[in-house]
């Protein structure tokens, strides 16, 4: 029998494809040039952002939350395409239980995924909680396993960054067609973990 895989997605970049969205949506809420908000997404996907161990007040946290949520409608209506390439990559995996795990919004998330043919028992976003480490932690609780058993995806270093305290370092996987890129990631990552086409897939669930 199929040993049960564990796997939870990163959405931007890994599942959804809303890099050009994104930056539209900033330009407008944040009134700065696409030159501006490029350089300054390199910098904050380069550094932890969600971290458990953080010193924000409520009060920022709310305000934070109310700006995510305008940022989310405006994606929204927006639209975006998906990796749907990968996506079929995923349906031929055989016995596994997936989630996702994103500092974005559920407001633009769930519009997406509910048109998938592809279970998520969780979808866990900004509104849910501000840690990454928190969310993989309560969704590998649910599941009934230690968050080292469990694979996680993501296109950007400060993932990796902020989640290998608590996941096996060896089952982070970097998607090369994200964010960030390959050249990036492999700051971070082994050349073995990083993902360069969307079948990658099926030989680092075998092999790692």
């Amino acid at each position: 029998m199929e040993q049960m895989k564990h796997l939870i997605f990163d959405f931007d970049g890994v599942l959804g494809d809303t890099w050009s969205v994104r930056n539209s949506a900033l330009m407008q809420l944040e009134n700065k040039s696409l030159e501006q908000v490029i350089n300054e997404s390199d910098a904050y996907f380069s550094q932890p952002n969600h971290s458990r161990k953080h010193d924000i007040t409520k009060e920022c946290l709310a305000e934070k939350l109310e700006w995510t949520r305008k940022y989310g409608e405006m994606v929204k209506k927006m639209d975006y395409d998906l990796f749907h390439e990968f996506i079929d990559e995923l349906k031929k995996v055989k016995e596994k239980k997936m989630a996702i795990v994103s500092s974005g919004s559920k407001i633009y998330i769930e519009k997406k995924i509910k048109k998938l043919k592809l279970e998520f028992t969780h979808v866990l976003t900004f509104e849910d909680h501000y840690s990454k480490e928190e969310k993989v932690e309560a969704v590998c609780r649910d599941w009934g396993v230690k968050p080292k058993e469990a694979y996680y995806f993501t296109d950007a270093q400060t993932d990796v960054m902020e989640l290998r305290d608590i996941m096996d370092a060896k089952r982070i996987i970097g998607c090369s067609w994200g964010y960030q890129g390959y050249y990036k990631l492999i700051e971070v990552l082994p050349d073995e973990q990083i993902l360069k086409d969307y079948e990658d897939v099926h030989s680092v669930l075998e092999n790692l």
